[in-house]
């Protein structure tokens, strides 16, 4: 369970420009890695790519990279435990959605092998110059865990001859105080860019206070035709965990704690040496990359005393590979292959513990290839294919009956093809299949220091959509329809994990977006259905049954003004509707979480080289929650989401 931060004008640099679709088809058709892992055109591309700029992040209302993606047609979050890295779930996953929505920083996996969600606040704002954002299944290109999409992060490379720096500070509600810093030093042949930023704040609720430190760098190289960068990146965490309130906690005192002496603490870094070379028409590319992170935890697990966990997680990553541009049948053709190699490690079994110390490994082998042709007629046509090997471990050294292990091989495919109707008019449709390979959390459970033998998930997909721009009109509809088998799932009445009886996730996304002069307009609408299709719970049949936390239906809406030359007002609308509390999959509770609608507002002022932020979040004081767990009849616990707030914040940047 995560938490909400307040919103302050630090983090106010995140998001579209009041826009999550007027940033969803960026002006001047955008060049995104995401779809191909290469640099291409977006309109070459057979499955569009949203790409959300720097300008438009610039300028939002969102606090936080999720706040931002939450403003998108298909994509949910939700607090799970008081913390920033919310969960991010794309096309209604429920309770795992972020392990079916892998998240990528500069085409490198960042997603946890772990029940944990992305560690978003590990990424200076600062440092980002967009963010793309692929639907639907994406395995062929980046192995498990792509089932509901893919969010690549793209954060700003050295420019060569440039020497800039910038200073941010800003202040808000519950204390909040955040101070940023950067600087671009670049030479002819070899840049580097520097982006390191401070936040704490007491946050909404009690025992919630946040602390954390994030600094990233990028030395890079640049020769004929190519380049070499050197990434490395660190952050520090303290966080205090409030816990999720009962029903009648929550009417008594929503800013309590449940859990007053519940905490965390993180500390992570990354190193990755990479490099893309021309040699002819053929362009190689390669990255080494090693990524670490330790926690410590003091929580209470199913017991009446305090539990204490440490851990330590290592990924080691190599993933080389070309696209080779050619002529096929006289049709402009190009071939993407690689290799993707990971090692990942995962040891929780130091110090004392009520519970189990759980030991893991995944290792991963995988070969892909991707051909996309683009026809004279108008017409765009991608396969692409994948063949991975997996071996996934865990057991407790505490338990020497306590272990499992098992190999698989996996495979995914993908048809995507788009025709062009007419001048920015075009229908496109999608076929492919994906896998999720289970994680720590999944083989071992906490609450019983046991372990459950499961099979990977796996999953078809299928899409079809229509997008296109007629002068200062954008838009965007598709229908998608998934079919997945083994879905894993948590099983509250045994506290354990357990593959499901097949489920299906189906739903419509629109978005449309208007920018005339000084005005833009957006709304977009998601209507999902995830549902379980056959199977019980307990002895209760579930099937046809809705998937607990995903909403049938959201919207999101938004206006962008600007009434003088250097300022302008932005207001977003996110209504979000009700769904089944989680642990209600007989959906017998007869009660759902309820639905809501927050308002955020934001003003921003440039002048020369200063720029000046001040809004109000949740606007209208809007009593919420994004997460909520149904504890037996007749009641819930819930994690209250902050009520209103303030913000403001100015940057200085010296060229």
């Amino acid at each position: 369970m995560k938490l909400q931060i307040p919103a302050i004008a630090a983090l106010s640099a995140v998001s579209c420009c009041a826009s999550g679709a007027d940033v969803s088809v960026s002006q001047g058709a955008p060049v995104v890695v995401t779809a191909t892992r290469f640099s291409a055109p977006a309109q070459q591309l057979p499955v569009g790519v949203q790409v959300v700029n720097e300008d438009e992040i610039k300028r939002s209302t969102a606090s936080t990279l999720p706040e931002l993606l939450s403003q998108f047609a298909g994509i949910r979050t939700r607090d799970l435990s008081g913390s920033p890295d919310v969960q991010v779930d794309m096309r209604g996953f429920g309770i795992f959605g972020d392990q079916n929505t892998l998240v990528l920083l500069d085409g490198r996996r960042i997603s946890e092998n772990e029940q944990a969600t992305v560690n978003w606040t590990a990424i200076p704002l600062g440092a980002i110059e967009r963010v793309e954002i692929m639907r639907g299944a994406g395995s062929v290109l980046y192995g498990a865990g792509a089932t509901g999409g893919t969010i690549n992060i793209i954060t700003k490379a050295p420019r060569p001859d440039e020497r800039s720096a910038s200073i941010y500070g800003g202040v808000g509600s519950y204390d909040a105080r955040e101070a940023r810093a950067g600087a671009n030093i670049g030479g002819e042949r070899a840049s580097l860019r520097f982006n390191a930023s401070h936040f704490r704040s007491d946050n909404y609720r009690d025992n919630n206070e946040l602390r954390e430190s994030n600094a990233q760098a990028d030395l890079r190289i640049n020769a004929d035709r190519g380049f070499v960068s050197l990434k490395a990146g660190a952050d520090d965490q303290r966080l205090e965990l409030p816990g999720a309130l009962s029903e009648a906690q929550i009417a008594a005192n929503r800013r309590q704690a449940a859990t007053p002496g519940d905490f965390s603490t993180r500390r992570g870094g990354y190193i990755d040496l990479g490099g893309e070379q021309a040699l002819g028409r053929v362009q190689v590319a390669a990255n080494v990359s090693y990524r670490e992170k330790e926690t410590d935890a003091s929580f209470f697990v199913a017991t009446p005393f305090r539990n204490n966990i440490d851990s330590r997680v290592s990924v080691w990553s190599f993933t080389p590979r070309l696209k080779v541009p050619h002529r096929l049948g006289g049709e402009d053709s190009a071939i993407v292959a690689g290799v993707d190699v990971d090692d990942w490690q995962f040891d929780a079994s130091a110090g004392p513990a009520i519970v189990g110390r759980p030991t893991a490994t995944q290792r991963n082998a995988a070969m892909y290839a991707q051909h996309t042709t683009s026809f004279t007629t108008g017409t765009t046509l991608s396969l692409g294919a994948r063949g991975q090997s997996v071996r996934y471990a865990v057991s407790d050294p505490t338990n020497p009956t306590a272990s499992f292990s098992r190999e698989r091989s996996l495979k995914a495919y993908e048809v995507a093809a788009r025709q062009r109707l007419g001048e920015g008019l075009s229908i496109y449709g999608k076929l492919g299949s994906s896998f999720r390979i289970p994680n720590v959390n999944d083989l071992y459970s906490l609450f019983t220091a046991s372990i459950t033998a499961l099979e990977p998930q796996t999953a078809r997909d299928r899409e079809i959509g229509v997008e296109g721009s007629f002068g200062a009109a954008r838009f965007r509809a598709s229908y998608y329809y998934i079919d997945i088998a083994n879905e894993i799932f948590f099983d509250p009445l045994t506290f354990t994990n357990r593959n499901l009886p097949p489920t299906r996730r189906s739903g419509v996304e629109a978005e449309a977006s208007w920018t005339r002069d000084t005005l833009r307009v957006f709304v977009n609408y998601t209507y999902a259905m995830a549902q379980f299709r056959s199977g019980s719970f307990g002895g209760v049949s579930i099937a046809g049954n809705d998937v607990p936390l995903v909403p049938r239906h959201a919207a999101n809406a938004g206006v962008s003004w600007r009434f003088m030359p250097q300022t302008q007002a932005h207001v977003v609308v996110r209504y979000v509707g009700d769904r089944p509390y989680d642990a209600d999959e007989t959906n017998q509770f007869g009660r759902r979480m309820p639905s809501y609608t927050v308002v955020d507002t934001k003003v921003t002022h440039e002048r020369r080289d200063w720029s000046f932020n001040a809004g109000v979040r949740n606007l209208f004081n809007e009593k919420y929650y994004t997460y909520g767990v149904f504890t037996g009849f007749p009641t819930f616990a819930a994690l209250p989401a902050p009520e209103r707030s303030f913000f403001i914040s100015a940057q200085y940047t010296v060229r």
